[in-house]
C-alpha cells in the first residue's frame, strides 16, 4: 500500500457498502439474544451457501486475491467513517487501532507494556485483519462481485507475536468449521456452511460490561458515538456468553487451531507436506466440527446423515448474496485501473530493456 493514498478519502460506493453492511447485519439478528446461544462461539451463526472450492494457485484466485487489495484501504477507511464502525472500532482495537484505519492500515491494539529498570519498554499487541466471511477459495459463479463486498468482512483478531496461535479467533473458525468442510469436498457445488460474525469487529470488545450503562459511559469516555439499543443488546448479551471477560479461544481447541496455523510454517509449505498436514488436520477436526454442523454437511469429504443431531447449538440462516450495484461498479472501476497500471508498468520495463539492449549494442566493438 503507498503512502500517497493513506490521506485519500474512501469512497462514496464503499460508504454506502459499508452502510449496507450494517443494515443487513442488523437484520440477521432482530432478536439479540442469540448472541449468546453457543458459549464456543458467541456473536456467531452459520451462513448456507451452496458453493464450490477453488485451487488457491488458480487464476482465478489470484484475481480474487488482486482485486481484495485493492478495495481493502477503501474498506477500512469507510469502516471507520461510519458511526456504528468507528464506535465498535474503539471497542475493539482502541484509538490506535482507529488512526490506524484512517490511513487504511489493518489495526494492532495495544494491549499493556512492560518496564524495567535494566529492560526497554515491550509492549503486548493483538493484530487483526480482514477476514473474507465466505473464503477467496470457494466459487460463487455469477455471485462472484460478493467475494470483496463489505457484506463479506469483518475485521477479526487474527495473529500473535510467536508460534503460539491458539488463542487465534480468526484460525479457530478454519480449523473448526470451515478446513474440515472444505477438505476433499466435491467438485460440483455443496452446501457449505460458512462463519458470519454478527458484529463489524471480532472480538467485537476487549472487555466486559454488566450494564448498559457501564457500556455508555465507556463509549463517553472513548468519545465514541453512541449504540442504537439493538447493538447495545448485543454488547451485552455477548460480554454475557463470555462472562463479562475477554473473549478466548476454548482450551479444548487450541490443538486445531494451533494446527491450522502450522499450515504456514515454512517446513509445511512445500506442497506434498502441507496436503499431508491439512489432511491430519481435517481428520483430527473432523469430530469437533461434527458437534456443531447440521444435517447435510460435508465434513472430510462426507455428507452428515439426515437423522445427524450436532450438540451446540449455532442460528443458521442462507445468505442471498446480494450487492449493490454501485460496489459492482466501482469494483469494475478498480480492475480497470490495475490493468492500465500493470500496462504501463510493462510498457516502462520493455522500454527499459530496450534502451538497455541499445546501450549494449553500442558499446560493442
Amino acid at each position: 500500500m503507498s503512502r500517497s493514498g493513506t490521506q485519500t478519502p474512501p469512497s462514496p460506493e464503499m460508504i454506502k457498502a459499508v452502510d449496507e453492511m450494517f443494515k443487513n447485519l442488523e437484520q440477521i439478528a432482530i432478536d439479540p439474544s442469540i448472541v449468546g446461544n453457543c458459549s464456543e462461539l458467541p456473536g456467531i451463526v452459520l451462513d448456507k451457501i451452496d458453493a464450490a472450492t477453488i485451487d488457491r494457485d488458480s487464476d482465478a484466485y489470484k484475481k480474487v486475491t488482486q482485486e481484495y487489495e485493492s478495495v481493502r484501504a477503501d474498506y477500512l477507511k469507510a469502516l471507520i467513517a461510519h458511526p456504528l464502525g468507528r464506535t465498535f472500532a474503539l471497542l475493539a482495537v482502541g484509538r490506535e487501532g482507529v488512526e490506524m484505519m484512517e490511513q487504511g492500515r489493518l489495526p494492532v491494539e495495544i494491549t499493556r507494556t512492560h518496564h524495567t529498570a535494566d529492560l526497554p519498554v515491550r509492549s503486548a499487541r493483538k493484530s487483526y485483519n480482514c477476514h473474507h466471511i465466505i473464503p477467496r477459495s470457494v466459487n460463487l459463479g455469477d455471485n462472484a462481485p460478493f467475494i470483496n463486498h463489505p457484506n463479506n468482512f469483518a475485521v477479526v483478531q487474527t495473529t500473535r507475536r510467536g508460534r503460539d496461535q491458539s488463542q487465534n479467533p480468526h484460525h479457530f473458525w478454519h480449523s473448526l468449521l470451515l478446513h474440515p468442510q472444505t477438505h476433499n469436498a466435491p467438485s460440483k457445488n455443496f452446501p457449505l456452511y460458512v462463519v458470519r460474525p454478527l458484529f463489524p469487529f471480532y472480538p467485537p470488545t476487549s472487555r466486559g460490561f454488566r450494564t448498559a450503562e457501564e457500556l455508555r459511559k465507556t463509549l463517553h469516555e472513548l468519545g465514541a458515538p453512541p449504540l442504537p439499543e439493538v447493538w447495545e443488546k448485543r454488547v451485552l448479551e455477548f460480554s454475557k456468553a463470555v462472562k463479562h471477560r475477554s473473549y478466548s479461544v476454548p482450551k479444548e481447541f487450541h490443538e486445531i487451531t494451533q494446527m491450522f496455523g502450522d499450515l504456514y510454517k515454512t517446513s509445511n509449505r512445500e506442497s506434498e507436506v502441507n496436503q499431508e498436514v491439512r489432511s491430519i488436520l481435517a481428520e483430527k477436526a473432523a469430530k469437533f466440527a461434527k458437534q456443531f454442523l447440521p444435517p447435510g454437511a460435508y465434513v472430510n469429504g462426507v455428507p452428515l446423515p439426515p437423522d445427524h443431531q450436532p450438540k451446540k447449538s449455532l442460528p443458521i440462516l442462507e445468505s442471498n448474496l446480494k450487492t449493490e450495484e454501485s460496489i459492482k461498479q466501482a469494483h469494475k472501476r478498480t480492475a480497470k485501473k490495475t490493468n492500465k497500471t500493470k500496462a504501463s508498468r510493462t510498457k516502462t520495463k520493455k522500454e527499459q530493456q530496450s534502451h538497455g539492449t541499445q546501450r549494449t549494442v553500442s558499446a560493442r566493438p
